[in-house]
Parts: C-alpha cells; sequence; structure tokens
C-alpha cells in the first residue's frame, strides 16, 4: 500500500482562520473535480465557513448535468468584500479555470490536487499524484478535521473516486490503501450500485450511435500500439456536446489487442484548434501526463489532454510525428 501525502499543516490553519471560501474545479467539469467542490464545501460549512461554489462550465457529461443550477458562474461580490480563500480543485494549472483566473488575482489561493503534469501554481498546495482522485483528497480533510461524513457526502467521495480509477480498472497492484477508503465511505453510506448506475447508465441513444461512428473510422498506427479516432465539428453539432460517453470510447479503443496508446483528436469551430485527449493502456511505460504537457495540457501518467492550435489535419499529422519518437524508440 501507499500512504498517502501528509496534509500541510498550512493548508490546515489557512482553512481554520478563513471566514469565506470561494471553490472553484476546472473548466469542462468531471465528477471527480464537481464532486470535489461539493464535498468540500459540505467540510467547511460543518466548520461554520461561508462558502460559494463557482465553476466555468459547460456541463455537458451525463452523469453530472444535473448539479449544474448548485453552482455560480461567477464570484459573488459580497464573497470577494470578505477577502475569501481560493480554493481551486483538481487543477494542473491556473488556466484549467477559464475565465475565473481573472476573478481571483489578488486573492489568497489554495490548489488541492492530484495532476502530475502541469505548471504548478497556488499560494497554498496539497499535491498528491499517487492519489487517484481529488475526491479521496478531501476525504483525508474530513478525517483530518473529525468531521463525520453523512450519506451525501460519501456518496459524492466515492462517486469521485470511481470515475477518475474507471470505476475501479485503473487501479494497480499494491494500492489497497483505497479499497480500505472505499469500505469507509460504503460504511457511511455510499453505493457502489447507485455509483455504477450513474455512471454507465441512462445513456442516449445519440451517444450510442456516436461511438459507433468513430470506433468505425480508427486507424491503427506503429503496428496497432497506436490507435487513433477524430471527430468533426459538424459531427459534434450534430450529435451534441450533452450527454457524451468518451470514457466508453477510450475503454474500447484499449481493449483492442497489442493497442498501448489511444489518441482522440476533436475539432473546433472554424478547425484552427483542436481538443486531444490521451489513454495509455495500464501496462504501458508511456507517460501521456508528459506528451500533453508538451503541448500545453496536462493530466496523469496514463490520463491527459490538450488544446492544440492546429487544423485538425495538421494536428493528427503532428501527433503521429510525435508519437513516433515514442514508438520507434
Amino acid at each position: 500500500m501507499i500512504a498517502p501525502q501528509p496534509i500541510p499543516q498550512e493548508l490546515m490553519t489557512a482553512i481554520h482562520a478563513c471566514t469565506h471560501a470561494v471553490i472553484i474545479g476546472h473548466k469542462s467539469p468531471d465528477s471527480d473535480s464537481l464532486n470535489s467542490q461539493l464535498a468540500l464545501a459540505s467540510l467547511l460549512d460543518q466548520l461554520g465557513k461561508s462558502t460559494q461554489l463557482v465553476s466555468a462550465g459547460p456541463f455537458t457529461r451525463h452523469e453530472i448535468v444535473h448539479y449544474e443550477p448548485l453552482f455560480d458562474a461567477h464570484i459573488a461580490q459580497d464573497f470577494k468584500e470578505h477577502d475569501p480563500l481560493i480554493i481551486i480543485v483538481d487543477c494542473s494549472s491556473a488556466d484549467r479555470i477559464g475565465y475565473l483566473a481573472d476573478e481571483i488575482d489578488s486573492l489568497t489561493t489554495m490548489v488541492i490536487d492530484h495532476h502530475s503534469a502541469g505548471q504548478g501554481f497556488g499560494d497554498i498546495t496539497f499535491i498528491d499524484p499517487k492519489a487517484f482522485s481529488v475526491t479521496y483528497m478531501i476525504m483525508q480533510l474530513f478525517e483530518a478535521f473529525d468531521v463525520p461524513l453523512s450519506d451525501t457526502d460519501a456518496h459524492r467521495l466515492l462517486f469521485g473516486l470511481a470515475t477518475d480509477t474507471g470505476y475501479f480498472r485503473h487501479i494497480g497492484p499494491y494500492r489497497g490503501e483505497v479499497f480500505t477508503a472505499v469500505s469507509r465511505l460504503v460504511d457511511s453510506g455510499a453505493s457502489p450500485r447507485a455509483i455504477y448506475q450513474d455512471m454507465y447508465g441512462e445513456q442516449s441513444f445519440a451517444s450510442r450511435k456516436l461511438i459507433g461512428l468513430l470506433l468505425y473510422r480508427m486507424e491503427e498506427h506503429f503496428q496497432g500500439r497506436l490507435l487513433l479516432t477524430w471527430e468533426t465539428f459538424e459531427e459534434t453539432e450534430h450529435f451534441g456536446e450533452v450527454n457524451r460517453d468518451t470514457e466508453t470510447l477510450y475503454a474500447q479503443m484499449l481493449s483492442v489487442r497489442d493497442c498501448e496508446v489511444i489518441v482522440f483528436v476533436k475539432q473546433n469551430a472554424g478547425n484552427q484548434s483542436c481538443i486531444a485527449g490521451f489513454r495509455a493502456h495500464g501496462e504501458s511505460p508511456i507517460d501521456v501526463g508528459a506528451i500533453a504537457a508538451e503541448f500545453g495540457g496536462g493530466g496523469h501518467r496514463k490520463a491527459s489532454g490538450a488544446t492544440i492550435e492546429y487544423s485538425m489535419q495538421e494536428t493528427i499529422a503532428l501527433l503521429i510525428d510525435r508519437f513516433s519518437d515514442v514508438f520507434d524508440a
């Protein structure tokens, strides 16, 4: 088992001292980001702090779209007047919070994150690249402050952990501490069955059609060690941004024999830039987080992404060339 990173005393002191806190997650939020925000807000509320949840959105994933009414798009002026502590979760660089980066200037910033790639930022940091999710780190804070978990808190913490581990598929040997944490969360009221349904059930018909299209057009490179597929902006408009299921796409591609890395390129409007998603097989030594960082992105060793300022055709050619250095080495 791997022991979690100790919580910095500076972080504990800052939370004790603050009266108001604004909790921000990354743009295009996922379940780990949003559930980390929600659980942390619950913890701070129980400590007697005033909190505001803020997100730049958009809330496009089917499992979190119903959370949108709980979040504000901007920091409230009355909060700014109280010199709030800004707590940013699940972010490896300041640009990941979008336009909100301009709203936190001159305010004390705390960062709680588990990404190994990206640019370090924040006045106070709690970074643990070995943690499988930020909700796992927020669970540590509950225990450090001796605040009991409600059923809702436990559900949210397990939801984030389940999401970032692909419902525990990405956990290798000697990581039993994760399942010890899961046991505590289930005993506190979290339901693995309900979370699995939230993650993988209730998918739209359009999302299944889109996955079929993207799987049909995927290409093999480097004797099948790299699989690549793409989506045009017109297809995004046709199928929509809501209720997408890229994790199932990634899982299907990674299940192909001999595949080590998959790349998904999504064209933006005007074909002047693309979003590239990278995933690596659990047994592969390739660090896709480091590769994403070369293009200004970030993430984990096995899961990362970047925005690349080229047309889709140029982006695909650029990425194939970059991976030729990896697979031909």
